[in-house]
């Protein structure tokens, strides 16, 4: 079958995010015999027209577009992307009389929401290299899609059972290596972006707010280090290709895993720079010394909350004992590291985001202190049940549009509030200050000097911002 892979994700951000799912599901379908072209539509400028042209005369049996979100996750500016979306399938419709199936990590968030918005012919949920190989022989042969567990169809969508993700893949190490040549990510590279990594799926954790599980699957799948690395090598064949980002739900757990792909990576001597998200869990001296040596130039600590009252609350698996030791090991390394926090769990005060910085500033200094607020409410997550008996949501509220929690004593004056408090400190930041022309400008120059990450040289515009006090 001839097939269109189309990477529909063009949110840039201050770093943009090459495809990775779509490549590796490209991958499955050219293994399986399928004649797959690719088209991103991060780098165009005319997206419309991009895929108009690629369309004409192509004479493609299924078109496939691969959403990586739903929205940008962004309190103070929300977006969804689906409008996007809905302008690609109607020039789609325009040009093209096959059929038109959607997929990726950000449909299947919401799989029904998406359906009855962009009306495709069906859609895959979860991980599609398997799924989509057999949907692909289905349209084939001619056969029925009903039935065909991680596959919704229009007249599925109603059916209880619609949206029952696929089955998860448990050999990872035998799918075939995401088609990395098929991406511009020269284009990327020059924005400050990075090309995508991924060492396992699954997330054991329990977050009340997150979607990775629902999206994984709770428990871990390992790819073999020696594959990881592997995929690694081949990408950097390319000499201009030499920044990474490994993509997993946390990079550093489980923790001997990782160990076992910085040393894999040390011991190829790869020559690589690359980035990671890390939770405090299990990382320590060893942890920092071995990503270090294996080519890691920064950290991002994703804490959510660091008070003993809220990292229960958002039922973190560490405590204020793991920040410490974690903040202390990047420090003494040399490992350059930002810390994440969001602030408006359920019950937090203002004295508990006091106590937070508090807590923060006596540990090992960050490079940055990135503070948001409002958490995103995903179906199928915990936050639902809580949003809902607190009356923030109604019972079966459709969540496909941007809804979030702030708890109610932060909610009065949330971003101004914040701001006051980030103010004390050059190193913290509060997205008030991430829109600032300043730091747009600042983002720009590094990612066009080829400096990474960005944030490490935020402090200085801090000091700027921060010249009057406000608190």
């Amino acid at each position: 079958m001839k097939l269109l892979i189309v990477a529909t994700n063009r949110e840039s951000g201050l770093n943009p995010v090459a495809p990775y799912g779509a490549l590796c599901v490209a991958a499955s379908a050219r293994s399986a015999g399928h004649d797959v072209h690719f088209l991103d539509l991060g780098p165009e400028s005319s997206p419309r027209e991009a895929l108009r042209k690629r369309l004409a005369g192509g004479g493609f049996q299924a078109v496939a577009f691969s959403i990586r979100n739903l929205d940008n996750c962004y309190v103070l500016a929300p977006k969804v992307f689906v409008g996007e979306v809905c302008e690609l399938a109607k020039v789609v419709r325009e040009v093209f009389k096959g059929t038109l199936i959607l997929g990726g990590s950000g449909f299947s968030v919401s799989p029904r929401g998406w359906m009855r918005r962009v009306q495709p012919d069906c859609g895959v949920i979860g991980e599609g290299e398997q799924v989509f190989i057999e949907l692909l022989a289905r349209l084939e042969a001619g056969q029925s899609l009903n039935g065909l567990r991680g596959v919704i169809t229009v007249e599925s969508i109603d059916a209880a059972d619609a949206c029952v993700p696929a089955k998860a893949i448990e050999q990872l190490g035998e799918l075939p290596l995401p088609a990395h040549e098929l991406c511009q990510y020269k284009k990327y590279l020059r924005k400050g972006g990075f090309v995508s990594i991924q060492t396992k799926r699954g997330c054991a954790f329990h977050c009340i707010y997150c979607d990775y599980p629902l999206i994984e699957g709770s428990r871990y799948r390992l790819r073999p280090p020696e594959a990881v690395v592997d995929e690694i090598e081949m990408v950097v064949r390319d000499p201009k290709i030499r920044y990474f980002y490994f993509v997993d739900s946390v990079f550093n757990y489980p923790r001997e895993n990782a160990l076992l792909i910085c040393a894999e990576m040390g011991r190829r001597k790869l020559p690589v720079k690359w980035m990671a998200e890390c939770i405090p869990l299990g990382f320590d001296a060893e942890m920092a010394k071995a990503m270090l040596e294996a080519g890691c130039i920064g950290v991002e600590f994703t804490f959510d909350g660091a008070t003993p009252k809220m990292l229960a609350v958002l039922q973190k698996p560490f405590g204020q004992d793991e920040i410490r030791i974690a903040t202390q090991a990047a420090y003494d390394a040399g490992l350059p590291f930002s810390s994440g926090l969001l602030f408006g769990a359920p019950g937090e005060t203002w004295a508990d985001v006091d106590e937070a910085q508090a807590f923060l500033n006596s540990c090992a200094p960050s490079n940055i202190v990135l503070a948001s607020f409002g958490i995103r409410i995903y179906e199928g997550t915990k936050m639902v049940s809580i949003a809902t008996e607190e009356g923030v949501i109604s019972p079966g509220q459709d969540l496909f549009d941007p809804v979030y929690y702030i708890a109610p004593g932060l909610a009065e004056n949330c971003k101004e509030k914040l701001d006051r408090i980030v103010r004390r400190r050059p190193e913290w930041s509060s997205p008030m200050d991430w829109d600032r022309p300043l730091t747009l400008w600042i983002s720009k120059l590094l990612a066009l000097a080829n400096v990474r990450p960005s944030w490490l040289h935020y402090r200085r515009p801090g000091l700027h911002f921060r010249k009057e006090t406000a608190d």
